[in-house]
């Protein structure tokens, strides 16, 4: 599974040492390409709604995600937001397609149907949060031009900064990506997102720096996307147990059937 959510999860395999010069495409395909999260994942998660005065709205959702298509590493995924009650039962469902963009659709209570989104919607708040459809979305390493600007360590993990430009900005959300991705992991643990409008930094996705393995692969717990013109924040993390174990596990089987647009409707 190549990517089950920008917000959502971001699992590495570790890799050795490179012993080569890297180019910012190089990276930019081992961040895409070495994600490992197995054949299913199930997690439960936090989604915390943060205001520029600190008030937090929480949430609660569950998340389950499969490689569907082995040979070409196409995956689904579907959440089901469990709290409060304003949001309860709502569900959305991604399906990652080879060679255009992702399948999207949602089921809100209150409507009691099941909507598909478009992609000129891509740009629009996921749920009311600061992640976007479009951020939801994997994004081909082709359709962006990579360049490392520099190596330098943040936090604990020595980084390659990678700025990504889109070929065709028609089609992007953004006007460029600048990425800090672990030379460890290469996990991106700082992403900044650059306004098309103003070209001033638009919005800021940080991953806490305490990745582990769980199940033996690599997994990340926490991430914060910051809206820099509102001030709002969205903070998503796996949520833990009383004995502190996180609400996450992998290759345990899950029925096909969780991933169509009944299970969205009817939760079953």
């Amino acid at each position: 599974m190549r990517r089950i959510s920008i917000v959502v999860l971001i699992v590495i395999l570790a890799l050795t040492s490179q012993a080569f010069a890297m180019t910012g495409r190089d990276v930019m395909d081992k961040a895409k390409d070495i994600i490992n999260d197995g054949d299913s994942m199930h997690a439960l998660m936090g989604m915390d709604l943060i205001d520029d005065n600190g008030e937090v709205q929480a949430r609660k959702i569950e998340v389950w995600g499969i490689t569907y298509n082995q040979a070409k590493d196409l995956s689904k995924v579907v959440m089901e937001f469990r709290t409060p009650a304003s949001i309860k039962g709502t569900r959305f469902l991604q399906v990652e397609n080879d060679g255009r963009d992702d399948d999207k659709w949602i089921y809100l209570p209150s409507l009691g149907r099941v909507r598909r989104i478009s992609s000129s919607e891509g740009s629009k708040s996921f749920v009311g949060s600061d992640f976007t459809y479009d951020d939801m979305s994997s994004r081909e390493v082709d359709e962006d031009s990579h360049k490392i600007l520099r190596e330098e360590k943040l936090g604990d993990y020595d980084c390659y900064v990678v700025e990504s430009i889109p070929k065709n900005s028609k089609d992007a959300q953004y006007a460029k990506r600048i990425s800090w991705v672990t030379k460890e992991h290469f996990v991106p643990v700082r992403v900044e997102m650059y306004s098309k409008k103003t070209g001033n930094l638009q919005k800021l996705l940080t991953v806490k720096h305490n990745i582990k393995k769980i199940d033996g692969i690599w997994t990340v717990f926490d991430a914060l996307m910051k809206d820099m013109e509102s001030g709002h924040s969205t903070k998503l993390y796996i949520i833990r147990g009383k004995s502190g174990a996180p609400y996450i596990e992998y290759n345990k089987k899950i029925s096909p059937a969780r991933f169509t647009k009944r299970f969205l409707k009817t939760g079953r």
